[in-house]
């Protein structure tokens, strides 16, 4: 298995949610935690978590961006996004609660 191309995975989370990438930056010097700004014309900025393990990619982001119904329908065009771009399965874990939503990608 080889590792996850974290570039690959903040272009289809930028696409789905039809935002772009305003900043991205390493938050320490393991280089295994990026933080994401996203944003668009008159749509506030965003800020996603991105975890990078060796064979899985972590995504963290406020429950306030998605909810309900509208999270559903994203992590859906989400999952489809990733399996064409990686031209394989991808196996999403998803962990929400009320403040955040926690989405593991393994290929």
């Amino acid at each position: 298995m080889a590792k996850i191309d974290y570039m690959k995975v903040v272009g289809v989370l930028g696409r789905t949610l039809k935002l772009e990438t305003v900043d991205m930056k390493f938050q320490d010097a393991t280089s295994d935690r990026l933080e994401i700004t996203m944003g668009g014309p008159s749509i506030p900025e965003k800020k996603v978590l991105l975890s990078i393990a060796d064979f899985s990619i972590e995504l963290s982001f406020s429950a306030d961006y998605l909810q309900g119904r509208d999270f559903q329908k994203w992590l859906s065009s989400f999952e489809y996004e990733l399996e064409q771009a990686f031209v394989t399965n991808v196996d999403l874990h998803v962990n929400s609660d009320a403040s955040k939503h926690v989405i593991r990608v393994t290929l």
